[in-house]
């Protein structure tokens, strides 16, 4: 029977090895990813950054990610060295300088839970909960979905998702999937005034997405990932420098009508995912939050919940 561990438990030969076979299996969840990829800065993220996930070193019996990090050709492997993701099936991934090993690896497990999970409706929204709920936080890119998500972990919140609200079929509750919280270009600094130096990943500067850095899942996170919950509230935020506070309240068909493009697999799964969502908006009220600060954006959370934040 294979062991669970945390990653920070193993010494740092162990995880190259165990990287370098393929053999390195990541509990997250309900998700199982087995990781593979020859790199230094890989592995000094995984031992920094992922840190307190439980790990085996050994293929599980049920696999649902196959991750390996590697050069796009031969070529690559020693002259101006690349890394791409390759989760098992063809990507549009554009391979990036060997540096950026985060960012490929962290694009992966992306990718493979977009396009390969059914097991769940997968929306692209931060998710966190407490005991009355999750707050379930659906944006763009750039919109300040992430910064929110972080601020509210200082408030009471556990984290569920940066990147997936994961919507169970049968029952519409949510599911944990705490992964580090991806912070970009000015958000790094404001979430490391939030959290302290040693709770953000060293800086990948450069990328396409502009300068990356990661925020670090806390162990009462993970302790609860296999706790699913129901949403007690849905949020359309949206950062504009400058903007003043405001909320507009949206009825179900306007919420659903934002949910269905912002779904990786809405399509494929059809009907199921459509009374998933309904499910999911029934007993909750749904707003898009306009604001210009972090600290406005909390005041709005706490206006709309009724919980004292600030």
């Amino acid at each position: 029977m294979n062991t669970l561990a945390r990653l920070g438990s193993y010494s740092r030969s162990d995880l190259r090895s165990a990287l370098k076979q393929g053999t390195l299996t990541l509990h997250l969840g309900p998700f199982t990813h087995l990781v593979s990829g020859a790199s230094n800065a890989l592995l000094d993220f995984l031992s920094d950054t992922y840190r307190d996930y439980q790990v085996e070193m050994a293929p599980s019996d049920v696999t649902d990610v196959l991750l390996s990090l590697e050069a796009p050709n031969l070529l690559r492997r020693f002259v101006r060295r690349q890394i791409t993701p390759n989760p098992g099936f063809k990507v549009p991934a554009v391979p990036l300088p060997i540096h950026m090993a985060p960012l490929a690896y962290e694009m992966g497990l992306n990718l493979s839970v977009a396009l390969k999970c059914c097991r769940f409706i997968n929306v692209h929204a931060g998710v966190v909960a407490d005991d009355s709920g999750a707050i379930v936080m659906s944006a763009a890119s750039g919109a300040g979905k992430s910064t929110l998500t972080a601020a509210l972990l200082q408030h009471g919140y556990r984290l569920f998702s940066d990147e997936f609200a994961l919507i169970g079929l049968d029952k519409p509750l949510l599911y944990p999937y705490p992964r580090p919280i991806s912070l970009k270009q000015e958000t790094i600094s404001v979430v490391r005034d939030m959290v302290g130096d040693s709770w953000i990943s060293e800086t990948v500067t450069d990328t396409p997405k502009g300068d990356i850095a990661y925020y670090r899942a806390r162990e009462s996170d993970l302790a609860q990932d296999k706790t699913p919950t129901a949403a007690k509230l849905l949020l359309f935020p949206k950062f504009e420098k400058g903007a003043r506070a405001m909320t507009h309240q949206l009825n179900p068909a306007e919420a659903i009508m934002r949910l269905v493009p912002a779904s990786t697999n809405y399509s494929l799964l059809g009907e199921p995912a459509f009374h998933a969502l309904t499910g999911l908006l029934k007993n909750i009220r749904a707003y898009e939050i306009t604001y210009g600060s972090t600290t406005d954006s909390l005041r709005l959370v706490e206006q709309i919940t009724g919980q004292k934040m600030l």
